[in-house]
């Protein structure tokens, strides 16, 4: 009877090899064994007796897959086929869903077949199962036989019920599968109907037609390996029949011996073992699929192991470099906890403070501010401790040697994956470094003539700097652009950036995002360096006025080459203008007009050509173009 297994969602499914002794029943079942299970993966269970090979007993596990959510599983048995054996065969029989009844094909047998078919009558009437019900398909084996009695005959003795039937020879697979693929279409249909799954399942056939494409597919598997599995060396136990060269190994084997005088005793004693090793050889299929589950947990949690293992390592390379990124940036970065205390302290914070990692780390960030800025300062952190950005916020910090200096600094909250504040960070640029010269450009940059006003601007700076050593730097090289001389060697990658380096201050107090992309193999251009700075000043003031009023004020600075040329191009996202407008050279008229005139008319001193591309509300694209050298 069919068995339904709700906790592992399974369907039990029970079919029995019947059929006299030596008639082929065990070289079906290793046959199948061999087209079912490729990896001979499901073992074979046997329980014998010393006589002979007469008392024999084999369940072979097959999973046909699932099937609406229940996998249908088969447990096929085979019989004793001598007579004095029939309480075992009764037993074996007992819950049987589909019956295979194997027939001797040679010709002084059809007297033993035919007592075998009345004894399984018998037997399934005992266990109470209906003879004319129970799913049952014949085999005719050993058709390879000189003496094999013709199927007409063997029909007109033994089947009665007129049931489907095979020619087979075992020995060489022939028609085993067709044999037990029929037997299951046959059970599973008769299950379905009897108790009446087909409610839920609206396509029975399907069903049945699945299950057999499964068989043929994991069939058509073993074929292909089969050569091979013929290589394999085999112990004594693998061997159930002489005729059968490999089969399923023999892993529970029960032995036992009845004697002749103690017949009604030891059929009792064989049935109880029987039973026993039936359920033992259950247990040890559940026992190996447990294990099997176990194994693969296994695998599973060493594959995650190593996968832990390999993000601690990531994780702990992104730590170190993070902490090398921070701690060599070239702004100054300040790490400190809910109660301003100081708990991280960079390079760059050391040199522009003087306080060293250990000095610092532990005090009150307060150490850094003057009573005249700590009014600002707590107003400021408190929109940080409600989870806000702040930036831009310019002060003075005091430095150990107590020099004030100047500051932007942005001030961020540091979070846990819960959002939970738990650290804050401030990020210092220090603005003394440009404050002196952005206060004389500010007003310079204004005008047109703006590179022949650089020297008289350079002489006032130095009296303002004094001996600012960064600064001097920085005024050495705009001296460079704007001394007068004759043609040079110009690198318009270094242009670029001192004329940014100059302007930073103005940009970010007007909120412009400078983007550079400089080809850093470029080749440098022969040319007027005042006369060049003086276009790119201008050029860089039209940027910075076609942005006012925009959102996102972007200005863009790029350096290409080709095999012949050297390009510059400035791209903003302003207002643009019309090209009437362009053409325009009085201050009076347009301002923008002028200064690019004033550059088209540098530009082409030094031999290059510009181009400007440009309309209302579509910013603006100027392009310069040089002769490489």
């Amino acid at each position: 009877m069919v068995q339904f297994n709700t906790k592992d969602n399974e369907i039990l499914v029970k079919l029995v090899f019947y059929g006299p002794g030596l008639s082929g029943k065990t070289t079906n079942l290793q046959k199948l064994h061999e087209m079912t299970d490729p990896t001979q993966k499901t073992d074979l269970f046997s329980v014998n007796t010393m006589e002979d090979r007469t008392l024999f007993f084999d369940l072979l596990p097959v999973d046909l897959g699932y099937v609406y959510g229940n996998s249908i599983k088969l447990q096929i048995y085979t019989v004793p086929g001598q007579v004095h054996y029939d309480s075992t065969r009764r037993i074996v029989l007992s819950g049987a869903d589909g019956v295979i009844f194997v027939a001797d094909s040679e010709k002084n047998k059809l007297h033993e077949n035919v007592q075998s078919i009345n004894n399984l009558y018998h037997n399934l009437q005992a266990n109470r199962l209906n003879i004319k019900e129970v799913p049952l398909v014949m085999q005719y084996n050993k058709r390879d036989l000189s003496s094999a009695l013709p199927l007409d005959v063997l029909n007109q003795k033994l089947n009665f019920r007129n049931v489907p039937f095979f020619e087979a020879v075992a020995i060489k697979g022939d028609g085993v599968l067709e044999t037990f693929i029929e037997a299951v279409k046959q059970t599973v249909r008769y299950i379905f109907n009897k108790y009446q799954l087909s409610k839920n399942v609206k396509n029975v056939e399907g069903v049945i037609e699945k299950l057999e494409q499964s068989i043929l597919a994991t069939s058509a598997e073993a074929k292909k390996s089969a050569e091979a599995a013929e290589t394999q060396a085999q112990s004594p136990d693998e061997t159930f029949s002489p005729r059968v060269a490999r089969g399923g190994r023999t892993v529970l084997k029960y032995t036992h011996s009845v004697q002749e005088d103690d017949r009604s005793s030891g059929d009792k004693l064989l049935q109880k073992a029987l039973t026993s090793n039936m359920e033992t050889a259950r247990l040890y299929t559940d026992l190996k699929n447990s294990q099997a589950a176990l194994l693969k947990k296994n695998e599973e949690l060493s594959i995650l192991y190593k996968q832990l293992e390999k993000s601690n390592s990531d994780n702990l390379k992104i730590r170190r470099f993070l902490e090398s990124l921070v701690n060599f940036a070239g702004e100054a970065i300040i790490t400190f906890n809910d109660l301003w205390v100081v708990q991280n302290w960079n390079q760059a914070a050391e040199e522009m403070f003087g306080y060293t990692r250990e000095e610092i780390l532990n005090q009150n960030i307060n150490i850094l501010f003057g009573q005249d800025q700590l009014t600002d300062l707590n107003k400021v952190l408190a929109f940080v401790v409600s989870g806000k950005v702040v930036k831009g916020f310019e002060t003075k910090l005091q430095a150990k040697d107590h020099r004030q200096v100047p500051v932007n600094i942005t001030f961020s909250p540091i979070k846990n994956q819960n959002d939970t504040i738990i650290a804050f960070t401030a990020i210092i640029r220090d603005l003394s470094f440009m404050s002196a010269i952005q206060k004389q450009l500010a007003n310079l940059q204004r005008y047109e003539p703006l590179g022949y006003l650089m020297p008289s601007l350079l002489h006032q700076v130095r009296e303002v700097s004094g001996s600012n050593g960064k600064l001097e730097g920085v005024l050495a090289a705009i001296e460079t652009l704007t001394t007068d001389g004759n043609l040079d060697m110009v690198d318009l990658n270094h242009m670029v950036n001192t004329i940014q380096s100059v302007n930073d201050v103005l940009l970010e107090e007007k909120g412009i995002k400078w983007i550079a992309q400089l080809n850093q193999e470029l080749t440098p251009i022969k040319a007027k360096p005042r006369v060049m700075a003086h276009a790119l000043f201008n050029l860089f003031l039209n940027a910075v006025d076609s942005t006012d009023g925009m959102d996102d004020r972007r200005i863009t600075v790029g350096t290409h080459q080709t095999d012949h040329d050297i390009l510059l191009q400035l791209i903003d996202n302003g207002a643009g203008t019309s090209q009437a407008d362009l053409g325009k050279n009085t201050e009076n008229d347009s301002q923008i007009g002028l200064r690019i005139a004033a550059a088209r008319e540098a530009i082409q001193s030094c031999g290059g050509a510009i181009r400007v591309d440009t309309s209302p509300g579509k910013g603006t694209k100027v392009t310069l173009k040089f002769k490489r050298n």
